[in-house]
C-alpha cells in the first residue's frame, strides 16, 4: 500500500496497519485494506479542514480506539466536515463560550434540555416503546441518526461529538 501518510512516521498508522495485517493473516473476506484506506482519507479530510495534521488525527482516533476498526472507523463515528451542522473549535473552553447557558434544542420533542446528548426536557410525548412519558431521546444509538443535531469538533482535545443543537445557535 502506497499513501502519503503511510510513509510517515505515524504511531495511528502503524498500530492501524498491524490490525489490518493481523485480520488478514486469519484470512477472512472482509475488505481490511479498503477499511484502513478509509481511515487514511478521512484523517486527510479532517486535516484539512481542521488545520491539523493528519498525522495527529489518526494518532488521537487509534489512542482512543477501543474496539475493533471496521467497526470504530466509520460515517456516525467519524462524519465528513460539511455543512452547518458541524462546527470547529480551538479549544473546549471556546466551544463552551460558544455554547451559553441556554440548553440544547432536543430534535425529538423540541424541547430544551441541560444534557447536550440526553434529552431531559421533561416534555410528555407518546415513546418508542409506546408508552407515554417524557422524552428520553439520545443523541446516541441505534436511531441517533435521525435527529443528532450537530458535530463539534475540538482541536486541542483532537475529538469530535455529535450534540444536540445548542439553543444559542438558533
Amino acid at each position: 500500500m502506497t499513501t502519503e501518510i503511510a510513509m510517515l512516521d505515524c504511531d495511528g498508522y502503524r498500530s492501524l496497519l498491524a490490525a489490518v495485517e493481523e485480520d488478514e493473516s486469519k484470512g477472512s473476506m472482509h475488505d481490511y485494506r479498503g477499511k484502513l484506506q478509509w481511515a487514511i482519507d478521512r484523517a486527510k479530510h479532517y486535516a484539512s479542514k481542521t488545520g491539523l495534521t493528519a498525522e495527529e488525527i489518526l494518532d488521537s482516533w487509534e489512542a482512543k480506539r477501543d474496539y475493533w476498526y471496521m467497526n470504530y472507523y466509520q460515517e456516525a463515528r467519524q462524519p465528513e466536515i460539511k455543512g452547518d451542522a458541524v462546527r470547529i473549535f480551538d479549544t473546549v473552553e471556546e466551544l463552551r463560550n460558544y455554547i451559553g447557558s441556554d440548553g440544547f434544542r432536543c430534535p425529538m420533542c423540541k424541547g430544551v434540555s441541560t444534557s447536550p446528548t440526553e434529552c431531559n426536557s421533561g416534555v410528555e410525548l407518546d415513546l418508542i416503546d409506546g408508552k407515554h412519558g417524557p422524552c428520553n431521546w439520545k443523541v446516541y444509538g441505534l436511531f441517533g441518526h435521525l435527529g443528532r443535531g450537530v458535530f463539534v469538533f475540538v482541536k486541542e482535545k483532537v475529538a469530535g461529538q455529535n450534540i444536540f443543537k445548542p439553543v444559542a445557535w438558533e
